[in-house]
């Protein structure tokens, strides 16, 4: 039996955690930031501390936050191999991605992108893959399983190749106006994490 409270698994708690703390520490962050617009501004830029003196503190609170929420919902994806033991492989796989993506987090908000750019650039970098193989992991792993819902890896794929572009945009061809698929990514990314916990709950697993 999953640890509930007040009647709902941690797992899912842990998720639904980790979507409030994104939206309500960045968004106010982003209104702090003097001009900030998602089409020329990254989320990293958040913690610029000098372009956002008055809100770049909420940057590195949200990813330590959300690197410490979204450790129970890593744990619990274990429900999956418990309820069929074929997708255990999968599903450790992912267990230790998603450890090493919350690690990511903590660092990229440690390495202000203005104070340490190389190291911001190297966590940000792990973060993305991290991400990536992750969604890749999900969607191969679990299009078996019978207690998944298989429309909501479209909400993944929309995500993987959001991302690729950004980095493709920002990294190869060095487009000033990427920014947009960084925060679309993220969007897609957190809610279909959300979905897939509430997948979890809807299944009983």
């Amino acid at each position: 039996m999953s640890k509930k409270i007040k009647g709902l698994p941690l797992y899912l708690i842990s998720v639904i955690l980790t979507n409030i703390f994104y939206y309500s520490l960045l968004i106010p962050a982003a209104f702090l930031y003097p001009g900030y617009s998602p089409f020329i501004n990254s989320v990293s830029s958040l913690g610029h501390t000098t372009k956002n003196p008055k809100g770049w503190f909420l940057f590195p609170i949200s990813l330590f936050l959300m690197s410490i929420a979204l450790i129970p919902f890593i744990l619990g994806t274990k429900k999956w191999y418990e309820s069929q033991p074929s997708v255990k492989k999968s599903i450790i796989a992912i267990q230790i991605i998603g450890i090493l993506n919350s690690f990511s987090m903590v660092m990229i908000g440690i390495y202000p992108t203005n104070q340490a750019p190389v190291e911001h650039e190297f966590w940000s970098l792990m973060n993305f893959i991290c991400i990536e193989l992750v969604i890749l992991l999900v969607i191969v792993g679990l299009r078996n399983h019978p207690s998944y819902w298989k429309r909501i890896s479209i909400i993944a794929i929309i995500a993987f190749v959001l991302c690729i572009i950004y980095l493709f945009l920002l990294r190869i061809i060095h487009y000033p106006y990427a920014t947009i698929f960084e925060w679309l990514t993220f969007i897609l990314i957190l809610g279909f994490l959300l979905i897939l916990g509430v997948n979890m709950y809807k299944e009983e697993l």
